[in-house]
């Protein structure tokens, strides 16, 4: 059987790809999973518990610490993070070095990811634009807006500069270490297209060490809102033929490395069931079981920030039709779960017929949140929401999706390819330009819930691309089976031009360190001959201090001698003064013995009236 080791970026990604390992778990192989980030957002560590406690097989662990994250690269350059105040290494220690490749590493990556959103495929995409390009140091920011922001070759050229470099920099030791002790058939990795990702490190370990790797990627728009693929793995494991697309044209990746397995993180919608009936459930979350209601549901933080003012507008609008069928409509909001801290602003008494579940703060693994979740998309008339994963699964559940053009949220829609195939051509969304438009398309559900089936094209094309009857799971198992029964590729080991180009690479790497910092370019200029000036006075101080402590050490010696000689020559005369003080004192104590004893004699004879010659 096969070894197989899944580096994740944090315990998150376990829910997209349970299914698939605990099939690969049951058909006897070993999966080891490695959390680069150990964190409890939402529960994700409890996910991550469960999937290791269902099977032997599937263990769960941290990789090996990095010198610096991107995390941390990103503090040093924020004015305003929280300093750990622990002294800064010495420039030539191993971690101040290892350090210095790491920021390399990061700026180089941060940069490829912010060249990427100037091609003119992401023309609209501003708000992405934007989002990589808080990540990059400022000293970048003109240069890349200028040279990526012109000519199609320019920045060709400047993405196949620092895609170079990328490959220059060699992978952590500690990694190469950590990827052969594991000795893995197949190393895969999710989602190593983060903005400025670290993951990239084991595709590089695995080529040089001789290990096939392959990127399984997590969610629908991972290939075009995120950064790119910067070293190609030997495989790209994605859903459906328009990923495909995204990988091959955005990525460069070549088709043949390309495997289709469906998207398995919704498999589980296909067969879910209701967990109660619609009374019952209505009831529960405080809605009238007598009237159909329509399911809001709510989008994550980078499309939706401010998303309860649209909410409320989009309510009022609903009671305010002049389709009565349209406006006695329930509704029911449910909060992104991790964007779900807004809705406490939300007053879903003032519309009346109007719920919001589940409430603010439940646990996303409590037992009831997923059965909760699909009995309000199944007895649901319509879903509406502005762009998110759960309109495919309400086409997956049968029921009609809708959304509305807004303009606080431009940057979400039109600003974002991945949008585009849910109102497309095979798209399932029905799209309005304005709130009344919105309004006069909910007329149609109201007393119709097989519009829904229009979404099964989408569903068939984009979610189980291999038979909306052929769960993805197993599917996505027996890839990897496939993939991790290939014969190893040999190593690629490109150390014969590191000899050369390490020195020069070293300086670049100390460059990128100190610019990451963010300061403006003058500091840089200064900072040589301040540092120099502080370093002399210093060493001044220090030899100034130095000689204080030799001479203060040399006059308290001599102090010391000076009193051992006095001390020795005064001994015997102290010893001569002190026997001759104890024959004083002896002597006056035998005449003072004598004295009493006479004058006790005295006393006796006055007493007897004898008289005593002198």
């Amino acid at each position: 059987m096969s070894r197989i080791l899944f580096v994740m970026l944090h315990p998150g990604f376990v829910r997209y790809y349970d299914e698939g390992l605990q099939a690969l778990a049951a058909a006897g192989h070993d999966v080891h999973v490695a959390f680069e980030v150990s964190r409890t957002k939402l529960g994700e560590d409890v996910t991550a518990r469960r999937l290791a406690e269902r099977s032997p097989r599937v263990t769960c662990g941290p990789t090996p610490e990095r010198p610096e994250s991107v995390r941390d690269f990103l503090a040093r350059g924020d004015r305003e993070a929280t300093r750990s105040g622990a002294p800064a290494a010495s420039l030539w220690s191993r971690d101040r070095r290892e350090q210095a490749w790491e920021s390399l590493a990061t700026t180089v990556r941060l940069l490829l990811d912010y060249v990427r959103f100037f091609d003119p495929v992401f023309a609209n995409a501003a708000a992405l634009r934007g989002r990589a390009e808080k990540r990059v140091p400022h000293v970048y920011r003109r240069w890349i807006r200028l040279v990526a922001g012109g000519s199609a070759v320019a920045r060709r050229a400047l993405a196949g500069a620092l895609s170079a470099i990328e490959h220059l920099i060699p992978p952590n030791r500690a990694l190469e270490t950590f990827v052969r002790e594991h000795n893995p058939d197949l190393l895969l990795v999710t989602p190593l297209i983060e903005l400025g990702s670290q993951q990239v490190d084991y595709i590089k370990c695995a080529r040089r060490l001789g290990f096939r790797s392959a990127l399984c990627v997590a969610s629908w728009d991972n290939l075009t809102s995120k950064g790119l693929i910067r070293v190609i793995p030997d495989h790209v494991v994605l859903w459906n033929e328009a990923q495909k697309r995204e990988a091959v044209e955005l990525h460069g990746v070549a088709p043949e490395q390309v495997v289709i397995t469906g998207a398995q993180l919704f498999d589980r919608w296909f067969e879910a069931r209701p967990s109660r009936s619609r009374e019952e459930f209505c009831r529960m979350v405080g809605l009238d079981p007598d009237r159909p209601f329509v399911l809001y549901v709510g989008s994550s933080v980078f499309i939706a920030p401010d998303e309860v003012p649209f909410a409320e507008r989009w309510v009022a609008a609903v009671r305010a039709s002049a389709d009565p069928a349209v406006a006695r409509l329930g509704v029911l909001v449910r909060p992104h779960p991790a964007n779900a801290r807004q809705w406490r602003a939300f007053e879903a008494t003032d519309f009346g017929d109007t719920a919001l579940w589940p409430p603010i703060g439940t646990d996303p693994n409590a037992p009831d949140f997923r059965r909760d979740y699909f009995d309000s998309l199944y007895y649901s008339a319509g879903v509406v929401g502005i762009n998110t994963s759960a309109q495919v699964e309400a086409a997956i559940v049968g029921r009609p999706v809708f959304t509305v053009r807004a303009a606080e949220f431009v940057h979400a829609q039109e600003g974002t390819l991945h949008f585009q195939y849910l109102v497309g051509g095979a798209g399932l969304v029905r799209a309005a330009a304005s709130l009344d438009e919105h309004v006069r398309q909910l007329a149609q559900i109201a007393d119709d819930r097989s519009a829904g089936a229009a979404g099964d094209q989408f569903v068939r094309w984009f979610v189980r691309p291999h038979g909306i009857d052929t769960p993805a799971a197993p599917v996505f198992a027996r890839a990897i089976e496939e993939l991790a029964r290939l014969p190893r590729p040999l190593p690629r080991d490109a150390r014969w031009w590191w000899t050369p180009l390490g020195p020069p690479a070293f300086v670049l790497a100390c460059m990128a360190r100190a610019l990451a910092e963010d300061r403006p370019l003058w500091v840089y200029g200064v900072r040589p001959f301040v540092t120099t000036a502080i370093r002399a006075w210093a060493l001044a101080f220090r030899v100034r201090e130095a000689w204080r402590t030799v001479a203060m050490s040399g006059f308290r010696r001599m102090g010391r001698g000076a009193y051992r000689v006095w001390y020795e020559s005064s001994r015997e005369g102290r010893r001569r003064i002190r026997r001759a003080s104890r024959r004083v004192a002896k002597a006056f104590r035998t005449a003072g013995v004598a004295a009493k004893r006479l004058a006790r004699r005295a006393e006796s004879a006055v007493g007897r009236g004898v008289r005593h010659p002198l």
